[in-house]
């Protein structure tokens, strides 16, 4: 394995990573906080090394392999069994009985306070099938929403219709969005230990020095950031300027079944960005793209995905040096699959990782289809927006009327792709939507005409780290 070195990553002591990472716990100490801290040394293998240095061929998405065709594809580099896999794209929660799955002993997902099930169970699978292609059938509990497959095929160029299925077989093996505990180790495609501990918090520090400062507790350097170690979501980030902020933080572990968490230094960005990409076996890696979260001239930061086709490959460029820092770890600990980080940059463009997603992440998909929508119209730009918060003021079927109708209308200007919808009741259809066109400001008029953002304002997570 080469020369090694040690890292020391500091978390709660609620469950030690898997000893399948050759992980311990060591020196169990009080930090002055209601809950203790671990001290875990790892042994990695040195960057000396030349085949941990190296870095790994990028290759454009060439807008046909989808994201099952991309799991066959790993599968056969492997030499295993390629039939008989299911695309499982709903996370389990681990504070929620009214879901499909629900992890409480081993994976621990953070999804405290819960969304409601069908954004779960709806919503989050059909956005992320939309993409899914036919190598493989999609699980959806629930039926896909009548005249959302329809809508893919009239508004997406060269559209490949998923299949979906209700029911996992015995002899199925699952590729997860994220490891499910009433799945077997060996029905997973992706090994569940490994999977869940690169999308802990309490990992980045493992897989590059591009990261903010661990600290060891709350009170000695102020500000500073506590995160949940597996939260979903934007949930569980506190920032912590004095005792009243400390307090409000552990009355929300308290509070939420005392989850694991990390504490970083604060640091000042200006911006935030996120790219999507799939690690093959080879440790080759499929670029799919990049989107902003932008600030706003209120000082908050959007929570819609903002797509600027032209600023692709700089935002690659500028994102790579990271990419290659998690994929490299992520092949020596035996993951491969789809990925996706969050960098953020100071006002001095240094930037910082902050968030690994070892999984399909929610934009990828709008970035797929606005490759799509590029080659078929020139289409420069999209907004992708999935809030919960905010939905279409109307019945499933007006929504469907509205945006057909507008598409007909804007031919070779924009597009509306509904990705997935959800009617809550006559009133009130939930939605996840991007908007498409030659315009950045004509995708805002309309995404905020078909899903307006609630008249008081939406707390957001200010966008440090």
């Amino acid at each position: 394995m080469g020369n090694k070195s040690t890292k020391t990553v500091v978390i709660v002591s609620k469950d030690g990573l898997s000893s399948k990472l050759n992980l311990s716990k060591t020196n169990l100490e009080e930090t002055g906080s209601p809950t203790s801290s671990v001290t875990v040394p790892v042994e990695i293998d040195s960057l000396s090394n030349d085949q941990s240095t190296r870095d790994f061929p990028v290759h454009a998405w060439d807008g046909k392999k989808m994201y099952s065709d991309l799991i066959s594809e790993g599968l056969q580099q492997l030499g295993k069994e390629t039939k008989d896999v299911l695309m499982l794209y709903e996370s389990p929660s681990s504070n929620s009985k009214d879901t499909s799955f629900q992890n409480t002993q081993v994976f621990n997902i953070h999804d405290y306070p819960p969304t409601s099930p069908y954004v779960k169970m709806v919503l989050a699978p059909c956005r992320y099938s939309v993409m899914n292609g036919t190598s493989y059938s999609s699980y959806l509990s629930d039926s896909c929403p009548a005249g959302l497959m329809d809508h893919w095929k009239d508004t997406i160029p060269n559209f490949q219709a998923p299949s979906f299925t209700s029911k996992i077989e015995d002899y199925s093996k699952v590729y997860a969005y994220l490891p499910l505990e009433n799945l077997d180790v060996d029905r997973h495609v992706i090994n569940p230990h490994i999977h869940y501990h690169l999308a802990g918090k309490g990992a980045l520090c493992l897989m590059t020095d591009r990261t903010t400062k661990l600290l060891t507790n709350t009170k000695d350097q102020r500000p500073c950031v506590a995160k949940v170690t597996h939260a979903m979501g934007s949930k569980g980030i506190f920032i912590i300027e004095n005792d009243e902020d400390e307090q409000e933080f552990y009355d929300f572990l308290e509070e939420s079944g005392n989850p694991n968490y990390v504490i970083t230094e604060f640091v000042s960005i200006q911006r935030n960005v996120a790219c999507h990409f799939f690690i093959h076996p080879s440790g080759d890696i499929t670029w799919i793209g990049s989107n902003e979260n932008v600030l706003l001239p209120n000082g908050s930061w959007s929570t819609d995905s903002t797509i600027i086709m032209s600023d692709q490959e700089h935002l690659k460029d500028i994102q790579l040096p990271f990419v290659q820092d998690v994929a490299r770890y992520a092949r020596k600990n035996g993951f491969w699959g789809f990925c996706g980080c969050d960098v953020l940059f100071d006002a001095n463009g240094k930037g910082y990782l902050v968030d690994v997603n070892p999984r399909v992440t929610g934009t990828s998909p709008a970035l797929m289809i606005a490759k799509l929508l590029e080659d078929e119209y020139g289409f420069g730009f999209g907004l992708f927006r999935r809030t919960s918060s905010c939905a279409y003021h109307g019945s499933q079927d007006a929504l469907f009327r509205e945006v057909k109708e507008y598409n007909e209308g804007n031919i070779g200007n924009s597009r509306v792709v509904l990705h997935s919808v959800y009617e809550k009741c006559e009133d009130s259809t939930a939605v996840n939507l991007g908007v498409y066109g030659n315009s950045l400001e004509e995708c805002e008029r309309v995404l905020d005409h078909l899903a307006p953002k609630p008249i008081a304002p939406v707390a957001s997570v200010p966008m440090i780290t």
